[in-house]
């Protein structure tokens, strides 16, 4: 359940930032009366991900035995694709906020901003429900709770970063949830190669090889301005 949590959390606040950065935008553009549309659009991705999620979770759910564990495993390892994709995408966004903006900006009719709106979520609620996909052995209810709460928590977040003086900084916010994301990224990864090849040295060398180089990717503009500063100090 608390892997559960932090990836529901995870991809609940990113959905929730985005569409909050779409209405701060719409609101810059003084169109307000396109609002709507970005809650149409919201309402109705959060609708189809959530059936779909519930229709695959309860057809995988009658599989069994060997079924089950080659299942999960496979799930396993295409969740830990989509944490190592998200990394990857991080690392090559300078400005998450200005992008966001730039697609509102190019996406400025009713029709463009429901779309945009939509696939935000839509594509976040999937997501989740592939992470969802790798709990099949898991109990129903404890996999709907931690998405709950993550969920609930995220929202609660999104809007406290939107009401409150603070600056949202995205590109920091997505930081701290990718360290954790990375853990558990390495953990499904290890896991899933363990259910599908078997042996302990199997998991722990899955672990090594999806931990180290995401870390590595995700903190080298960072380590790098740490350095370069520190150069920088030396030389003054």
């Amino acid at each position: 359940m608390f892997a559960n949590f932090w990836l529901s959390f995870r991809e609940g606040l990113e959905a929730a930032l985005v569409i909050g950065i779409i209405l701060t935008q719409i609101v810059k553009m003084e169109k307000p009366h396109m609002k709507k549309m970005v809650y149409i659009g919201a309402s109705v991705g959060l609708l189809f991900s959530l059936v779909g999620g519930f229709i695959t979770f309860n057809e995988a759910k009658e599989m069994e035995g060997m079924a089950e564990e080659v299942f999960e495993g496979v799930m396993m390892l295409v969740a830990a694709g989509l944490i190592a994709f998200f990394i990857l995408w991080l690392h090559k966004s300078s400005n998450i906020s200005q992008s966001i903006q730039s697609q509102v900006a190019n996406r400025s009719t009713g029709a463009g901003i429901l779309i945009l709106s939509f696939l935000s979520v839509f594509r976040e609620g999937m997501e989740l429900a592939v992470f969802n996909m790798t709990q099949i052995s898991q109990h129903a209810s404890a996999v709907a709770g931690g998405s709950i709460l993550g969920i609930a928590g995220a929202v609660l977040v999104a809007y406290l970063l939107f009401k409150t003086t603070l600056k949202l900084n995205l590109q920091f916010v997505f930081k701290a949830l990718g360290v954790i994301l990375i853990v558990l990224g390495g953990e499904m990864f290890a896991e899933g190669l363990e259910k599908l090849i078997g042996g302990e040295a199997v998991e722990i060398t899955g672990l090594i090889i999806f931990i180290i180089p995401s870390f590595y990717i995700f903190l080298k503009q960072d380590i790098q301005r740490i350095f370069q500063r520190k150069q920088v100090g030396k030389s003054m």
